[in-house]
């Protein structure tokens, strides 16, 4: 009796272990980056709308290279989106008091994905924005999506700020069909 429970101890950790790690090689992230100018400006306390250009996704591609499709696709949420200054060089985010990011794709309605409020003068040339986790597979099987920055501006500035956005998507699929 002893030994049964113990064969049958080992075999429910051997099922557990196989079953997380088809869950690991079944989650896989997506990289996209785009960019946005904040313009010069001496208003402030008044929101700025910027939108990104289109970003293709090459979504079948990605999905076919981690041994997936678009049919298999069970969730995709953001997982981290990051603004970096990249002009001007010595360029920093103390002018912005919120941020909020939204996608959209045709057919589909803006939705807000990730935001940034009372942003304190820290001098910071990089900002983690906080996501909204907020379910997004259907933008991201569409070809291209585009980004619109919400902002609100709580100082002037006095040249264009060229604004990296970083995202990395988290995917969820099912891997050829397991």
């Amino acid at each position: 009796m002893n030994k049964f429970f113990y064969i049958f101890v080992l075999f429910l950790l051997t099922v557990s272990t196989s079953c997380e790690e088809l869950n690991r090689l079944t989650v896989f992230e997506l990289d996209y980056e785009s960019d946005f100018t904040v313009a010069s400006t001496t208003l402030i306390d008044i929101p700025i709308s910027i939108e990104t250009p289109p970003v293709p996704t090459n979504s079948e591609s990605e999905f076919e290279n981690n041994n997936t499709s678009s049919s298999l696709i069970e969730s995709i949420q953001l997982k981290r989106l990051r603004l970096i200054v990249e002009n001007p060089t010595d360029g920093d985010f103390n002018f912005l008091q919120e941020v909020r990011l939204f996608i959209d794709a045709e057919g589909l309605e803006e939705t807000e994905i990730a935001f940034a409020e009372n942003l304190e003068n820290q001098d910071l040339k990089v900002i983690e924005l906080e996501t909204t986790g907020v379910e997004l597979k259907d933008f991201l099987k569409q070809d291209s999506f585009t980004l619109r920055a919400s902002t609100t501006i709580d100082e002037t500035i006095n040249e264009d700020h060229n604004i990296k956005v970083d995202c990395v998507f988290r995917v969820d699929a099912n891997i050829l069909g397991l």
